[in-house]
């Protein structure tokens, strides 16, 4: 394994040493590049772009130590793309995929993974859906027909389609035994209002599925098959026209249908309707408070993530090092066409927790860093980047990100450019546009906790909403 990697990160032109302060006679760099311009260069180069007969673009990142390839077929599309009332199909649909196909029944997908050692898949996403294959060069031939059927031919035998709703209601139904995991279902019931394209809690889901039937299945499994939209990124060392040719032949024959896109909108925060409240006995209170936040193509996007690292840091130097009201506690960003900046903490002195929750969200919009400081948290990211690239599935996957929401896989690579330029001014700026406007969800026994302490919080922090482009965007 050790081998394989270093492979990998040679072929990708990776140096782990990021940046290095020097002690001693040689000059300290100000601005030292997180990632070298050879090695940016490096892995433009071995990323090529291609397209299939009917379009779909296929995008092959070269590796030419590897033995292993990795193709993963995306969809633009996922829960946001149905509506209410058939939400539930996403998951559904994309479970039941990998279990057969017009001359893959069910055993023969298992006698053929288990011989190949196949590592196949599929995932519904919020935005994106993909189905994967990962295997060694030398099964290519025996593994993409498989997967190529499974994603164009699948038969949804009754008795799978059965199967995995069945199993499916039953994850469901055990959501809520899960603290942990439920509170970021009592958030987002104040968090997005209902209707919105990311919203689907699990009561909702459950409804949903005792409605639908096979023939639903069947239904939106011709509406995803569409050549528009779709993308595939291959990371191997086998030769780009090679993959492209079989790639053709599996894929493509999948018409090219118009679609429409889906405006999704960062939700309106209401100050009424801001706070979420569980009752259940617990020793331990699970709080979860949601913001605004840029997309994930907004020029804002790499520095607020820079931001919920800085914020994360402080939240658990502040609540767990220093007052020990906590063993959990994070912050992170997610981004999509919108952007979910996120807080969790699990606490058994909730009234502190919060208290101390509102000091450090001032004390980062006060704070004025150093270059130097924000160094030390650039290097998080720049590690996580060369992380990335480590397996060709983790590298196959922000790939296809890239290309799905930039257009452009080469982006992906653009990030530690965009990482190096952002500046103590701009984490500022953003603290103090961003942190605001909390919705809060907390779950703890009815007597342990005071509603107070939450909808202060909360008022403390209300700001008029101010329209941001950025903050709207239509998927195609």
């Amino acid at each position: 394994m050790y081998q394989t990697t270093k492979k990998l990160a040679a072929a990708a032109g990776m140096s782990l040493i990021l940046t290095c302060t020097c002690i001693g006679t040689v000059a300290f760099a100000a601005t030292p590049k997180l990632v070298t311009d050879a090695s940016i260069a490096l892995q433009k180069k071995l990323t090529t772009v291609h397209k299939l007969k009917n379009g779909i673009p296929v995008i092959v990142r070269e590796n030419p130590d590897s033995d292993i390839v990795q193709v993963d077929v995306t969809f633009d599309g996922g829960l946001k793309d149905l509506p209410p009332g058939q939400k539930a199909l996403n998951q559904w649909l994309w479970s039941v995929l990998p279990l057969g196909a017009k001359g893959y029944p069910k055993a023969k997908v298992f006698n053929l993974s288990e011989k190949y050692g196949f590592e196949l898949g599929c995932s519904g996403g919020i935005e994106m859906s993909s189905c994967g294959l990962g295997t060694l060069n030398e099964y290519w031939k025996e593994g993409l027909p498989l997967l190529a059927a499974l994603i164009e031919q699948p038969t949804f035998a009754d008795a799978d389609v059965k199967l995995t709703k069945e199993r499916l209601e039953a994850q469901l139904h055990a959501v809520p035994s899960d603290p942990g995991a439920y509170i970021n279902e009592v958030i987002n019931k104040v968090f997005y209002p209902a209707g919105h394209p990311y919203r689907l809690n699990h009561d909702e889901a459950l409804k949903e599925l005792s409605g639908l039937k096979r023939a639903d299945l069947v239904a939106y499994h011709k509406q995803v098959l569409n050549a528009t939209g779709m993308a595939i990124v291959v990371v191997s060392s086998m030769p780009p026209a090679k993959i492209v040719a079989d790639l053709d032949q599996a894929f493509g024959a999948i018409p090219k249908i118009k679609r429409e896109g889906v405006t999704v909108e960062a939700p309106h925060f209401v100050a009424d309707h801001a706070y979420s409240f569980n009752d259940r006995t617990l020793p331990t209170a699970y709080i979860s408070i949601k913001l605004n936040a840029p997309s994930i193509t907004s020029k804002d996007a790499v520095a607020t993530r820079l931001l919920y690292e800085v914020l994360s840091e402080t939240l658990e130097n502040e609540i767990r090092t220093k007052r020990s009201l906590s063993y959990a506690v994070s912050s992170f960003v997610i981004q999509y066409s919108v952007g979910i900046g996120v807080i969790s903490v699990s606490t058994s002195h909730p009234k502190e927790t919060l208290a101390v929750i509102g000091d450090v969200l001032q004390k980062v919009k006060k704070a004025t860093y150093t270059n130097e400081e924000l160094a030390a948290y650039k290097h998080v990211f720049a590690t996580s980047y060369y992380l990335t690239q480590e397996t060709n599935a983790s590298l196959a996957a922000a790939l296809a990100q890239a290309h799905h929401f930039y257009g452009d896989a080469n982006e992906y690579y653009e990030m530690p450019r965009r990482l190096d330029a952002v500046t103590p001014v701009d984490i500022k700026r953003l603290a103090d546009e961003q942190f605001a406007n909390l919705r809060i969800g907390v779950i703890d026994g009815r007597k342990d906790f005071e509603d107070k302490w939450a909808l202060d919080l909360i008022k403390k922090n209300i700001r008029p909403v101010i329209s941001n482009k950025d903050e709207t965007r239509k998927s195609h």
